[in-house]
C-alpha cells in the first residue's frame, strides 16, 4: 500500500491552489505599492484566512456522505436544492468576476482610481 498515492497528490495540489490562489498574481504589485512591512502583514493575514477556509471546507467534505463529489453536492447535502444553487452561483461568479474584475478592470482602471500608482 503506497504512502502517498496519485489521489493524495491531486488533493494536496487542490489545497495548495486553494490556499495560494489567484491572489499571488498581485503580490509583486502589492509589495511595490505598500512597502515590505505592510505587504508582509497583509500576506500573512490572507494566508491565515485561506488556510482557515481550506480547513473548514475540508471538514465539511469529510463529514459529507461519499456520494457528495463536488461542491454543489456538498451544498445540496447541507441546505437542499437551494444550497446547490447558491454554491453554483458563487462558483460561477468567481469564475466570471476574477478574470474580468481583478485582471482586466483592475489593470485598466487602477491608474484612474489611484493616479500615480504606476509611477
Amino acid at each position: 500500500m503506497p504512502f502517498f498515492t496519485l489521489e493524495d497528490f491531486k488533493i494536496s495540489f487542490s489545497f495548495f491552489c486553494t490556499v495560494y490562489g489567484i491572489g499571488t498574481l498581485g503580490l509583486p504589485a502589492n509589495f511595490a505599492r505598500s512597502g515590505a512591512p505592510i505587504a508582509t502583514i497583509a500576506l500573512l493575514f490572507m494566508d491565515f484566512a485561506n488556510v482557515c477556509s481550506c480547513v473548514a471546507i475540508s471538514r465539511v467534505c469529510l463529514a459529507a456522505p461519499k456520494t457528495a463529489k463536488t461542491y454543489g453536492d456538498v451544498g445540496e447535502w447541507c441546505c437542499g436544492k437551494i444550497g446547490r444553487y447558491l454554491v453554483l452561483i458563487a462558483q460561477f461568479g468567481v469564475c466570471l468576476l476574477v478574470p474580468c474584475a481583478y485582471l482586466v478592470l483592475g489593470g485598466i482602471l487602477l491608474d484612474g482610481i489611484s493616479p500615480g500608482a504606476f509611477d
